[in-house]
């Protein structure tokens, strides 16, 4: 205790020293605590939107649709739909049409994907209208009305109330063209999505393909991701010949993603720890040569080498402290700013569409890691002090 009191003593006969070692240690860990925030946020949100938007937590196929994507291979909606409406671990669900198609206009012809579905199913499912930036209700499209990504709008020089041309093979593998009228624009966080898919109303694709009633995908949301295997099991036991899938059979690269969120938190902290530490052993070695004759008097006074190591130690420990509280309010106060209330960054939204990420984005860390970061802050202090305090005992052997 004796030295410890000392080692606090010691801490602020140099106040702005001190102070700068202690600033550098706030700031280092409030930059780190945010940009590990920021980057867990990114992964956590994109992740969130694949499941939202792309694959949710089910996804019901036939199996030769999954390998073959022939439209041949589609499902009675009559086999599920009972099951899906009667079971309360359901969150939404949304059967949809797929298949290829050409899109035309007088200037322009493409690829793309069709998806024909159910409006008010789909937005229930994926709420996609939050993605119409132009046109009616998305819930209101019917019949021979389509609506199209603003990126291939623009390429194809046409704009609402225009009328395109779509051209793919039906259930006989005959050439069916059909006209659309252009209804709704949507911008989602994709340019790579908004280029490449349209969206038709089911009912109407299905005619135009020779499909009936039936459906090529059935998507489904749980209310407790806990539940996500049960709903496959029962989805399964209704359906044997049908395959049903998890997010993370459809997308094992997914669990990666999240395993490597984490990951990154905090390998961006140790990054910067590994600098703070070092300026912590340069600090504390000045401090060393600074004060060798005052450390020969305390031996000679009677205090033990072990204590001088002790009380360079303390004197990290001590610093180390002060700046951690101080960062680990700040860095917490910061995330839980943005967290609540995001990072726009609409100046970069051709970029972050890009990659795929929404240009609003919430930072998000998780308690363990506040928890776990001041442990691992005055581990790096206390190894950032061991050869300063080896150093200190050398000088103390060396005779005048």
């Amino acid at each position: 205790m004796h030295i410890a009191r000392m080692a606090w003593r010691n801490v602020w006969r140099n106040k702005l020293r001190s102070t700068a070692v202690c600033g550098s240690v706030f700031l280092g860990l409030v930059a780190g605590i945010f940009s590990s925030s920021l980057v867990k946020g990114m992964l956590e949100g994109r992740f969130k939107l694949f499941i939202e938007n792309e694959i949710s937590h089910l996804q019901v196929h036939h199996p030769q649709f999954v390998e073959s994507r022939d439209i041949k291979y589609s499902l009675n909606p009559d086999l599920f739909l009972d099951s899906l409406r009667g079971n309360d671990k359901i969150k939404a669900f949304t059967l949809r049409t797929l298949t290829q198609a050409t899109i035309s206009s007088s200037t322009y012809t493409a690829g793309v994907s069709v998806l024909g579905m159910n409006p008010h199913l789909e937005d229930m499912t994926t709420r996609f209208s939050r993605f119409l930036i132009e046109g009616a209700c998305f819930q209101n499209l019917s019949s021979n009305e389509i609506i199209v990504g603003s990126s291939l709008l623009n390429k194809m020089k046409v704009g609402l109330g225009s009328r395109i041309v779509l051209s793919f093979q039906n259930r006989d593998n005959e050439i069916v063209r059909s006209l659309f009228i252009v209804r709704g624009v949507f911008e989602t966080y994709s340019n790579r999505y908004d280029n490449s898919s349209v969206m038709v109303e089911k009912t109407y694709l299905n005619e135009l393909l020779g499909l009936e009633d039936e459906f090529h995908e059935l998507a489904i949301l749980v209310k407790d991701e806990a539940d996500i295997e049960e709903v496959a099991s029962v989805l399964s036991s209704v359906s044997p010949k049908s395959l049903v899938r998890t997010w993370w059979e459809i997308s094992p690269e997914l669990i990666l993603w999240l395993d490597s969120a984490g990951i990154f938190s905090y390998l961006f902290m140790i990054v910067i720890l590994l600098g703070l530490a070092f300026g912590l052993l340069n600090t504390l070695l000045m401090v060393v040569y600074e004060r060798t004759n005052e450390l020969r008097m305390l031996m000679s006074l009677g205090m033990h080498k072990s204590k001088v190591f002790l009380l360079i130690v303390f004197e990290s420990l001590f610093l180390a402290t002060v700046g951690t509280l101080a960062g680990w309010v700040g860095g917490y106060l910061l995330v839980k700013v943005y967290a609540n209330n995001g990072i726009d960054l609409s100046a970069l939204s051709d970029v972050m569409r890009d990659l795929g990420f929404e240009s609003v984005i919430y930072p998000h860390l998780d308690y363990s890691f506040f928890i776990l970061l001041p442990f691992i802050v005055l581990l790096f202090a206390l190894l950032a002090a061991i050869y300063p305090a080896m150093r200190a005992i050398q000088l103390l052997d060396i005779k005048l």
